[in-house]
């Protein structure tokens, strides 16, 4: 059977041109897809990559290894467990009256700052057992020289002592009355506790709050 010419060289030429376009534009379209979804991913990526900083501090690059100061001339270096700094007294004790652990914390005045210290050790390794994830270990440095005029010239033999004996016995000048309010503020203290650390830390928070003849580094 023969079938007749159906179609002019016209029509043929234009169904095939037809065809050639229609297969750019979808191998244009498939190219604009990728390329914007590379596009995505590489933002992903940079949001993702180095320049993230950790929620919890410094990235691993930014963090140094602690430098160790020498203490100051005439001065003891100690080491205390802080609870927070702030910037008035009230604040301070506002903050250990609301929270029930701080029991037996003691507010310490520097400057215009002041801090709430509980444990205070001669070394870190006396305040490992008072960790807390609301605090952090502190290094600090004493100087209680100005305090041996208010009778408290013992003040920095009691803070470097770990021998609860010694620091009962201890009195300023004999006759003075300013060394008796010394031996009257010792034994207030050991009444209520025998913790040498939180002692060292009520010692602290009253020659540096009334007497403010103590002087810290940090």
């Amino acid at each position: 059977m023969k079938f007749g010419k159906q179609y002019s060289k016209v029509t043929v030429f234009m169904a095939m041109l037809h065809g050639v376009i229609i297969g750019i534009a979808a191998v244009a379209l498939i190219g604009f897809i990728l390329m914007g979804t590379n596009g995505k991913q590489a933002e992903v990526k940079t949001k993702a990559g180095k320049d993230e900083i950790p929620i919890s501090g410094p990235t691993g690059e930014d963090v140094k290894a602690p430098v160790s100061v020498p203490a100051p001339a005439g001065s003891i270096e100690l080491f205390a467990r802080q609870y927070g700094v702030f910037t008035s007294q009230e604040s301070a004790a506002l903050f250990v009256s609301e929270n029930p652990l701080l029991a037996a914390a003691a507010v310490i005045k520097e400057g215009e700052q002041y801090f709430v210290w509980t444990a205070i050790g001669l070394s870190e390794a006396e305040i490992i057992d008072s960790d807390s994830e609301e605090s952090f270990k502190k290094r600090f440095f004493v100087n209680t020289a100005a305090c041996a005029a208010v009778g408290a010239g013992k003040l920095e033999s009691v803070l470097s002592t770990n021998d609860i004996t010694k620091i009962k016995t201890s009195t300023g000048e004999k006759g003075m009355e300013t060394a008796d309010e010394f031996e009257k503020n010792i034994t207030a203290i050991t009444t209520f506790t025998n913790d040498i650390r939180v002692i060292r830390a009520h010692l602290l928070s009253h020659y540096s709050l009334k007497k403010e003849c103590i002087k810290f580094t940090f």
